[in-house]
């Protein structure tokens, strides 16, 4: 049976599935690598930039009791952080570069080579802090800090956020959303920088039928969103998809199978589940 198979009403009769139901548990841990276009010598100027920006005690001393993996932890707004450096492309068992960077809409031409032929990485890691919708965004608005300062040293490429999904950040658009978080506390209720943590991606279904979607949200608890068989332009489905994720995650928002979305003055969307993803069809 299709995807658009599906979507149709069926008899009164017909058995209703289990669908599953939201808000659930966010994924309590969360990672993030950070490409470079060359290998660091010596990963002590970071760790005093990291100082400098966050404060003297914010930073542990490097760990280089690995010959090859330097190590610190980073303290910022109450939230440890484990950083380490690796001075070797991402290995493809971990992350697939060359293929998320092909696909991905942001991405410039050359920004998809630099990816692609990036020379080592930094490894981030919070353990434990996303227990709950408010405490997964604040950790990831505070990883979106720790990262825009270390996006800020010379060679930085972009960052994979180690999700379900393919996102690849560039540097340009990592600091253009940094910009946007300026004056703002992970808790201020109306933004958060959706486009550091969601993919958003076009794929078609077995109907044949295009649909573009997002992968990500479901690591903050929350249901993915997607257009089915959409005649807008992909620019204003990214907008819409990313203003509709940006309301679930600050809890604006909970949309529901069965229901009536407006999209517009002009339009009205119908939002019916499929699996773990709510497709808003009609638009």
């Amino acid at each position: 049976m299709s995807l658009f198979d599906r979507f149709r009403k069926k008899p009164p009769d017909s058995p209703q599935p289990d669908l599953p139901q939201w808000p659930r548990p966010p994924k309590a841990d969360t990672m993030c690598l950070l490409l470079m276009d060359r290998v660091l010598e010596n990963v002590d100027p970071v760790a005093a930039r990291l100082k400098a920006v966050f404060g003297e005690s914010a930073v542990s001393a490097v760990d280089h009791s690995h010959p090859r993996v330097p190590a610190f932890t980073a303290t910022v707004d109450g939230l440890e952080f484990w950083v380490s450096y690796l001075p070797m492309p991402v290995p493809p068992d971990t992350a697939d570069i060359p293929t998320a960077a092909k696909y991905s809409f942001l991405l410039t031409n050359e920004e998809k080579e630099a990816f692609s032929s990036h020379k080592s990485f930094w490894m981030l890691a919070q353990k434990g802090g996303g227990t709950s919708l408010p405490e997964k965004r604040r950790v990831c608005w505070t990883f979106s800090l720790l990262l825009s300062a270390l996006m800020e040293q010379d060679g930085a490429v972009g960052v994979d956020p180690v999700n379900r999904g393919g996102l690849l950040v560039s540097r340009r658009h990592y600091l253009q959303q940094r910009e946007l978080m300026e004056g703002k506390r992970w808790d201020n209720g109306s933004f958060f920088p959706v486009p550091l943590w969601v993919w958003v991606y076009g794929t078609t279904g077995d109907s044949g039928k295009p649909t573009i979607q997002t992968q990500g949200l479901e690591d903050f608890g929350l249901p993915e969103l997607g257009f089915f068989n959409p005649q807008r332009e992909v620019g204003e489905l990214l907008d819409l998809l990313y203003s509709m994720s940006c309301l679930q995650i600050t809890e604006k928002q909970l949309y529901r199978n069965m229901a009536l979305v407006p999209l517009d003055e002009k339009t009205e969307v119908v939002c019916k589940q499929e699996g773990d993803v709510l497709f808003f069809i009609g638009a």
